[in-house]
């Protein structure tokens, strides 16, 4: 069963109990990798990477929120090696998001490394 990490990110996908939820579209991420066999697992964690050269600056924000599960699941040289491969979309500023916490997506997406 393979998911489509963009449309998680992009709020096209409820969460399951949409009553007894308090998250975002991460949170939903979550939920939907749970189920998931670890082939199909990585999968979407090659999705969330390749979403970092995304074009559409909120699902890409979403992706750096997010690379702490790739990291989870394909180690942190991957990821690495994705927020280095895709340096100029992630050098921009974010949108005003409450989670973001710096200047530009690169130094969010590198502060995530390293808190995980």
């Amino acid at each position: 069963m393979t998911i489509d990490v963009r449309a998680i990110l992009d709020g096209q996908v409820w969460p399951r109990d949409v009553h007894d939820f308090l998250g975002d579209v991460v949170d939903i991420l979550d939920e939907q990798l749970e189920p998931l066999d670890q082939p199909d697992r990585v999968d979407a964690a090659q999705q969330l990477l390749s979403l970092l050269g995304e074009d559409d600056l909120i699902i890409r924000t979403w992706a750096v929120l997010s690379l702490g599960r790739a990291v989870s699941i394909l180690g942190i040289e991957p990821v690495r090696a994705a927020i280095t491969a895709n340096n100029d979309s992630l050098d921009v500023a974010p949108p005003e998001m409450w989670r973001v916490q710096h200047p530009t997506l690169r130094e969010e997406a590198n502060y995530r490394l390293t808190v995980l």
